[in-house]
């Protein structure tokens, strides 16, 4: 009896050990010689978090000049072209000159942070700086790329910012407007020789009126509406204005039989940049770049853009009838001699002022002792 019931035990063992090895998973095939291996399912990921909106800066700007001028268009463009870049970041808006502050006095503005930023003129400073007029032009002095080079290059700008120091305002350094050679001047007297501007009244402003009266002109200011009707009441015998382009736009084309073409008188306009050191500061370093590339790329841009445009407007001078003709050398000279005299006395008077005519000076010796034509 006892050897039939352990005889029993060991079957019931064995075939319980058969059911539980049948339930079992079977083992996996080993891998095929040279097959990749199976990738293992992954567990899918969260979606991260959704980053927060950039914050947009706004920035208000002004440019000095009037909405059908060039310059206001450069600046508007430079804006719009910074929000593009940015993504919308740093927003922009444009007034004209006087939109904001009084047409003139940007640099006040962006000082006391009424504007963040502007394009204006150097000149407009001189209640402030005697030196400013220099930073705009020098009458007698460099071609516009010559002058650009002396600024960007040459130790204008550090010269500007030393001018500025104690102000709330940055001159972003490569950036800013610049502009050709005015006419040097309209007449209904052909001018030949030395000695013709003697004994003329003329309509003029700046350095180029002062240097004009020293040849023995009557200088005399007024605004630019004034000139068409005082030209043809001999009030005035001549004048200066402005770009071929903005002289025809203001119908100056029937004010005056000859227009005189020479880059003595003001060779070129730069306008520089300015930005309200406040404002500055509080951009992060990728919009900084932008703002400074976009302003430095404009300069070049609206300097060959007004040159296409005085072009234009000299081929509709000559169309009208006007003789568009160079100033004569020996007059240009005759010009430029008296602008030496004229800068020379300046620098007697002020050691900055003479500090800015060395280092323009010596740039531009040094520019030309290599490239006569700039």
């Amino acid at each position: 009896m006892g050897r039939k019931l352990g005889v029993f035990l060991v079957a019931v063992v064995a075939i319980v050990s058969l059911v539980i090895v049948g339930c079992a998973p079977e083992a996996a095939p080993p891998p095929e010689e040279g097959a990749p291996p199976e990738e293992e399912e992954e567990e899918e990921e969260e979606a991260p978090p959704a980053a927060p909106e950039a914050e947009v800066i706004k920035w208000v700007g002004q440019s000095h000049a009037g909405g059908i001028t060039e310059q206001h268009h450069s600046l508007s463009r430079a804006a719009d072209k910074i929000r593009a870049l940015s993504n919308g970041r740093l927003d922009i808006t444009i007034e004209v000159g006087g939109g904001i502050a009084p047409a003139s006095k940007e640099f006040d503005a962006v000082d006391k942070g009424v504007l963040d930023c502007a394009v204006t003129c150097f000149m407009y400073w001189m209640d402030k700086f005697p030196a400013g007029g220099l930073f705009t032009m020098k009458s007698g002095g460099m071609s516009p790329m010559e002058a650009l080079c002396w600024f960007r290059e040459g130790g204008g700008a550090e010269l500007a910012a030393e001018m500025i120091e104690g102000y709330n305002v940055y001159i972003v350094p490569k950036a800013g407007w610049m502009g050709p050679p005015e006419a040097f001047l309209a007449t209904d007297k052909e001018l030949k020789k030395r000695g013709d501007i003697a004994g003329l009244t003329i309509r003029a402003a700046g350095d180029g009126g002062e240097i004009l009266s020293h040849l023995g002109a009557g200088v005399v200011m007024m605004p630019a509406g004034e000139i068409f009707e005082s030209m043809q009441r001999g009030v005035i015998d001549a004048y200066e204005c402005a770009s071929p382009t903005l002289n025809w736009d203001l119908g100056l084309y029937e004010a005056g039989k000859y227009l005189w073409l020479s880059g003595a008188r003001q060779p070129y306009e730069f306008n520089p940049f300015i930005v309200n050191i406040d404002s500055w500061n509080k951009l992060p370093d990728d919009l900084k770049a932008i703002v400074a590339e976009v302003n430095e790329a404009e300069a070049f841009r609206a300097y060959a853009e007004v040159i296409r445009m005085d072009l234009e407007a000299l081929e509709k001078f000559r169309d009208y009838g006007t003789i568009v003709g160079k100033v004569p050398a020996e007059l240009e000279e005759e010009y430029s001699e008296e602008a030496q005299k004229f800068y020379a006395e300046k620098a007697a008077a002020d050691p900055f002022m003479a500090r800015v005519l060395e280092s323009y000076d010596e740039f531009q010796e040094a520019f030309r002792a290599v490239w006569t034509r700039p």
